[in-house]
């Protein structure tokens, strides 16, 4: 596939007017007889990057010429560079609704500051498909809109860093989104839903051999299809066809190291958001040219995986959340706190939990996370919030609330029964899964307490709040004793005492 035909000259009149007459309103550059616009990089013949103030004119003169581009500002940097989301479609990008309820593909460069090369691939391909004649990629973006964060790390590219202004690695942020430029990042996700996203590094210190590595999603709780194409198009697509450019290629990382399952990372986390995810990361001490020619020939492949799949990983991706879903509400199907599809777990949760009770303060903490994962959440009257395991993210789920997940963002209660959530009915059904768990010294400790949660759960049904409350006090003085003597595991008597203060809260309203 050719992307770079926009350079052939066309010499004559009547040649032009064809174009015109078989191609309309397609932005071409030669209907306006003006020559696409260069990268500060291409300009100088790789001898210096794209400055930022050259970003930003490229991005608007690309803009200007061309019908098929738009672009605006998603997000601010720490410093307040702006963030951009470039769309290209044909023969104009669809509306933001249309986007997103369709098929598209997103392109981020630079996470890190200090890897120039992916920018510069992302800058030099959305012009390339501005001004393309290719059949095979106008018929692709007749199909679905390409997406770039060209720059995703502007303050770190400004100050050739690795981590932003903030000495933050943002690419082990995409779980906590702690930063400005995670959530621009998010933002798009979330709003979109790639059907695939490029993520684009470099390995700085690197001088080949590879030329260029590639990776899919490695997270164990990524859907089996997803995950199953995903490597499919990298190891039996994207590496012969780079190859056949003459690069070198190669699988990113070691097992149990990078290259892992690592929820924090953006690899992972495309797969755990339900879409194909793809990592470049080309040689950083190479000749310049020679890394973007390799980011442009990977990326190539995938727009042409893309293109001769596009029904297949439509399919898959359009029903990964129903299934993921669907195996959020199965407990019999284990949750993997660690490990990956090349590294044996050591951290799992064997009985799923159907989902997590948080308290109105954990709730509040978590309301970024909320919105852009887009989590579903249900009242427990007024004292909390119940997430439960049966939605479209449940992949992300443990590892924000989970108090046994290694980067959870808060210790939420982990319910293993969805009925009659906030009672002490739905209690006591926690007390038999500790009893199961074998959290008890002995069954006498279990029966106590079984025995008191059925008598909150008749003044609950007669709604006596004093009767409950009263109750609630003696509850918590069984579970401290037991706690003091020993009788309870620490981790069943934690939630049992803030479920216990949840219900107390309920009820004091």
């Amino acid at each position: 596939m050719n992307y770079f035909n926009w350079k052939k000259r066309l010499s004559q009149l009547v040649i032009v007017m064809l174009m015109i007459t078989l191609f309309p309103l397609t932005g071409l550059a030669e209907e306006t007889d003006i020559e696409p616009p260069l990268t500060g990089f291409e300009e100088r013949n790789g001898e210096g990057w794209t400055t930022h103030p050259e970003e930003l004119e490229f991005l608007e003169e690309v803009a200007t010429l061309s019908d098929r581009v738009s672009y605006d500002q998603i997000g601010t940097s720490v410093e307040g560079r702006p963030i951009h989301l470039v769309r290209v479609g044909f023969p104009e990008p669809p509306s933001d609704e249309d986007i997103a309820n369709g098929n598209n593909m997103l392109v981020i460069g630079t996470q890190h500051g200090n890897e120039a090369a992916p920018r510069e691939m992302a800058l030099e391909l959305l012009r390339d498909l501005a001004f393309t004649e290719d059949e095979e990629l106008v018929e692709l973006l007749h199909d679905t809109t390409i997406l770039f964060i060209p720059t995703a790390n502007p303050d770190g590219r400004e100050a050739d860093t690795r981590s932003n202004a903030d000495g933050i690695d943002i690419n082990r942020e995409h779980l906590s989104l702690s930063t400005l430029e995670v959530q621009a990042i998010a933002s798009v996700l979330d709003e979109f839903n790639p059907d695939i996203t490029v993520d684009a590094h470099e390995r700085p210190r690197d001088s080949g051999n590879p030329d260029i590595e590639m990776l899919w999603p490695r997270n164990l709780n990524i859907d089996e299809e997803l995950r199953s194409l995903n490597q499919e198009m990298v190891e039996d697509y994207l590496f012969p066809s780079v190859e056949e450019y003459g690069f070198s290629t190669g699988l990113y990382g070691t097992p149990g190291g990078a290259g892992g399952g690592d929820e924090r990372i953006m690899r992972n986390m495309l797969g755990l958001r339900n879409g194909l995810g793809l990592l470049t990361e080309t040689a950083g001490l190479q000749e310049p040219n020679y890394r973007v020619d390799a980011q442009l020939r990977a990326v190539e492949g995938v727009l042409s995986f893309y293109h001769d799949r596009f029904q297949e990983i439509t399919s898959i991706v359009s029903g990964a959340p129903e299934r993921q879903a669907f195996i959020g509400s199965e407990q019999n199907q284990p949750f993997y706190l660690d490990g990956a599809d090349n590294w044996e777990p050591t951290n799992v949760i064997e009985t799923k939990p159907t989902g997590y009770l948080l308290t109105n303060n954990q709730a509040d903490a978590m309301a970024t996370h909320m919105n852009l994962f887009s989590l579903e959440k249900e009242d427990v009257y007024s004292a909390g919030k119940y997430i439960s395991m049966s939605q479209p993210k449940m992949a992300v789920i443990p590892f924000l609330l989970d108090k046994r997940a290694t980067y959870n963002e808060v210790e939420g209660i982990a319910l293993y029964n969805s009925q009659n959530v906030g009672t002490a009915v739905n209690m006591n059904s926690l007390v038999d899964h500790f009893a199961n768990e074998n959290a008890f010294i002995n069954e006498r400790d279990v029966r106590t307490l079984k025995m008191q949660l059925t008598a909150i759960d008749r003044f609950e049904k007669n709604e006596d709040s004093t009767k409950v409350n009263k109750h609630l006090d003696g509850l918590i003085d069984l579970l401290d004793y037991q706690v003091d003597n020993e009788l309870i595991s620490e981790d069943a008597a934690g939630d049992l005492l803030g479920y216990t203060e949840l219900l107390k809260e309920k009820w004091m309203d």
